[in-house]
């Protein structure tokens, strides 16, 4: 069926996650990455390396139809403390449905601090990053990376998952270290965990 007409079927009833996941990859490959969301071995592990302060959010870029959301609130993050940032409208959508006490914010995450209210500026937790960086410009990486340490406290780790088999940003040039914090084979696909601080 070509997919002009999955879109108006989509439209009319309510998509199961996993075949809206794939419906939006199909529309924008690049952008979402992997045709099926993260499962549960990847979401326990990212959320395993969460750290909030009382005061403090977390920050999700690419939301996606929630499987990382959903272990970051199993894991005790408040919903009014939970921030997912989706640039796909129709997944923004999906999540507001899904997860209606957190704050879902439509838009590029390169914009963060004006999507992100003032206050929480200097008080974001963790950042975890769900969107694919290894297939970002280097330019485009530079404005993400530089935009995710002016959101959160000075000498903070952000999180990023990759299926990919080597880092997903090009430390060097980035002025950032970074290592692999956990690897699972039980995802599809299998999955590392970083951890990016700045020099």
């Amino acid at each position: 069926m070509p997919l002009d007409r999955v879109e108006a079927r989509s439209a009319t009833k309510p998509q199961h996650p996993a075949l809206l996941f794939l419906r939006r990859w199909l529309a924008n490959p690049i952008a979402v990455a992997s045709i099926t969301p993260s499962g549960p071995a990847l979401s326990n592990l990212i959320s395993s390396f969460v750290r909030r302060e009382q005061d403090e959010v977390i920050v999700e870029y690419g939301g996606g139809t929630g499987a990382i959301t959903k272990a970051l609130l199993d894991f005790g993050i408040p919903p009014s403390r939970l921030y997912s940032v989706e640039m796909d409208k129709e997944l923004a959508t999906y999540l507001r449905g899904q997860f209606p006490d957190i704050n879902v914010l439509q838009g590029d995450v390169r914009n963060i601090r004006s999507l992100l209210p003032p206050q929480h500026i200097g008080k974001v937790g963790t950042v975890v990053v769900g969107i694919p960086m290894i297939l970002i410009p280097l330019e485009a990486q530079r404005q993400i990376v530089d935009e995710i340490f002016k959101i959160m406290p000075e000498g903070r780790q952000f999180l990023a998952y990759t299926y990919s088999a080597r880092c997903p940003l090009k430390r060097k040039a980035l002025g950032v270290e970074g290592k692999r914090l956990g690897f699972t084979m039980a995802n599809i696909p299998p999955a590392s965990v970083w951890g990016f601080t700045r020099k």
